[in-house]
């Protein structure tokens, strides 16, 4: 399975990714996150809109 659209939040160590149905995709987000440094958390935003406007926001600062 591909990682599907995500951005890394550095500042709070989160890996945002946008899944737009919730179960049971979000269930393979912990094999996701084999792909990421330890420590990291994996978050779900369903919202396309939401997702790109957060990604933006990181990616300015």
């Amino acid at each position: 399975m591909s990682l599907p659209p995500h951005f890394i939040d550095e500042k709070k160590k989160e890996v945002v990714f946008h899944i737009k149905g919730g179960y049971p995709v979000t269930m393979a987000i912990p094999s996701f996150m084999k792909s990421f440094p330890k420590g990291f958390k994996g978050v779900t935003c369903r919202c396309e809109e939401t997702f790109y406007k957060l990604r933006a926001k990181v990616n300015e600062g």
